[in-house]
């Protein structure tokens, strides 16, 4: 039995001491230690940005394309194992277009923007496949310091929450001006002059009196305009918007997303707008994306998704839609169960579980791939042809 007359730390870095600063048992020390869930450690390769662009570098969109995502791959390595939380996921967004994302919570649309954005917590978060073109550049290869000419400057984010996402301690204004003090190096008095401007410009009440007050101070509508002021500082080319109408009444969100669109047609920028809300979309987005579980299952216009939804999961999101044509007492229909476990993913398709047309054959194999079944639009289903006679 190993023994020790000294003091000893453990893996905890607790001090461990015996009577009269005597004698520790590592034995029983290390018996009592629970064990670890941890897999084998794997050195799993990810992307590491070490291009270094030149100071000034001018960025222009290719043939209108602002920016093309292929094969994003996004996994997060917890003690308990790894999610593989984007499964790659493509998209591309052209100038003036605004192409919205659709799925439940947990689907894996926000990963996917802050891997567009370059801010995913990394570890445990990494981006280990795929390309991020924005204007001819790989973004995903770019130094940090290269990067950060990029974020903010060309692609800008409006984040879930306002009120948690501004600092409590400091003034709008003086958050909305930091933008051009750091990107710009303004001095504080011309900086705060254009943070007055841009709360004009989305429309605050007594911009010059209110550039002085906190976060707190404004309503939730008011926080959320204060973000787009911040977003769309720098006049970005690429706005994304993560849930920019959540918690907002109808009249708020309406006044927001009209706010948007008239920005976007001032400046040209495309929107990438993240979200649940099917109301808001049918009225904004030219082309929507339908994630779940970490993958785009179908991808279509607007129009024709309305229309004719062709994946299983789609058709679910859009007939728990309330309608005003439904009969009195009428059950609104729901997508039963619950999204996968990023730990354990089904074997085939990640929705037959939840899916009513599924088959024996949906429940083999590796997932169904993004195949694309007229122009401009795919479909993650090999049935989507036959869903009707299954209905």
């Amino acid at each position: 039995m190993a023994r020790y007359d000294m003091p000893l730390y453990d893996e905890n870095l607790a001090m461990v001491e015996s009577e009269g600063r005597g004698t520790i048992d590592l034995e029983q020390t290390a018996a009592r230690k629970p064990k670890s869930s941890r897999p084998p450690a794997k050195n799993r390769p990810y992307i590491k940005g070490t291009q270094v662009l030149e100071s000034g570098h001018s960025w222009s969109p290719v043939d209108g394309r602002l920016l093309t995502v292929e094969d994003l791959q996004v996994e997060f390595r917890m003690r308990d194992g790894v999610a593989h939380a984007i499964n790659g996921v493509g998209f591309h967004l052209d100038q003036r277009e605004t192409l919205a994302i659709l799925g439940e919570s947990g689907s894996g649309k926000s990963v996917t923007a802050q891997a567009v954005m370059g801010i995913i917590d990394s570890p445990p978060g990494f981006v280990t496949e795929g390309t991020v073109d924005y204007c001819g550049v790989d973004l995903l290869r770019l130094a940090e310091k290269s990067r950060q000419q990029v974020r903010g400057a060309q692609i800008a984010m409006i984040f879930q929450d306002a009120l948690s996402s501004l600092n409590p301690v400091f003034p709008v204004g003086w958050q909305i001006a930091e933008m051009f003090r750091v990107h710009k190096k303004m001095n504080k008095t011309d900086a705060l002059k254009q943070a007055v401007r841009l709360m004009e410009r989305v429309h605050i009440p007594a911009a010059a009196d209110r550039v002085a007050s906190y976060p707190h101070q404004f309503s939730g509508g008011m926080r959320q305009r204060i973000m787009i002021a911040m977003a769309i500082a720098l006049d970005p080319a690429v706005l994304i918007a993560d849930e920019p109408t959540t918690a907002l009444d109808v009249t708020v969100q309406a006044q927001i997303m009209d706010l948007l669109k008239e920005l976007q047609s001032d400046s040209g920028m495309g929107l990438i707008l993240i979200t649940h809300d099917l109301g808001v979309v049918a009225d904004v987005a030219d082309r929507i994306a339908v994630m779940y579980a970490g993958r785009l299952v179908e991808t279509a216009p607007v129009d024709q998704l309305y229309a004719t939804p062709r994946h299983p999961y789609t058709i679910g999101l859009l007939e728990s839609v309330p309608r005003l044509d439904a009969k009195l007492g009428e059950t609104l229909p729901a997508i039963g169960g619950l999204p996968p476990n990023l730990l354990a993913m089904p074997d085939g398709c990640p929705f037959n579980p939840r899916c009513r047309f599924a088959r024996p054959q949906c429940s083999i194999g590796d997932p169904p791939p993004l195949v694309q079944i007229e122009p401009g639009r795919a479909v993650a289903c090999p049935w989507w042809d036959r869903l009707e006679e299954r209905s």
